[in-house]
């Protein structure tokens, strides 16, 4: 169907922070399943709102891949070890930059950041790099709602003074 990438990827730095496909997927599953779980279906709705929900979303994902046509799966391509590159048959490992240890090649990403391979492991770690091999002119960061917090009682100001 070429919805999503012909291999699985799971290094972080070639991944967007978000896949919309799967992300709204849970969102809208979840929204109706409360809903429904409130009351405002009818009653069998409600005593089946976990299987709405799961139903939901295994049919609302493979649709937002169709319709976003798989752009949102990579953030980038795989240039060290994706399809179509031609990966030397060397058996010899692969020395991270960062924690100076061996890794097979599928464990190694390409790293701008650090000027070099970088495993897996060290990448999703590594707050340091701003996400610099994701990056896009047009890439901001994530925005998710935070909680508030109610304003503090006088008890609590004059504890901070």
């Amino acid at each position: 169907m070429g919805w999503s990438p012909p291999f699985i990827e799971f290094k972080r730095a070639y991944l967007h922070a978000l896949n919309p496909a799967g992300y709204g997927a849970m969102l809208v599953a979840s929204a109706v399943s409360i809903t429904a779980f409130l009351g405002a279906f009818r009653p069998y709705a409600q005593a089946f709102s976990t299987f709405l929900a799961c139903g939901l979303a295994l049919v609302l994902c493979p649709l937002s891949a169709w319709l976003t046509k798989g752009r949102f799966y990579l953030a980038r391509t795989n240039t060290v070890n994706g399809p179509g590159v031609e990966v030397p048959t060397s058996p010899s490992p692969h020395e991270c930059v960062v924690c100076r240890t061996h890794y097979a090649l599928p464990d190694i990403a390409d790293c701008p950041a650090h000027d070099g391979p970088i495993c897996s492991l060290c990448c999703s770690l590594d707050s340091q790099c701003g996400d610099v091999c994701r990056k896009e002119p047009t890439a901001g960061p994530v925005l998710l709602p935070v909680p508030q917090l109610p304003p503090s009682s006088g008890r609590d100001a004059a504890r901070e003074a």
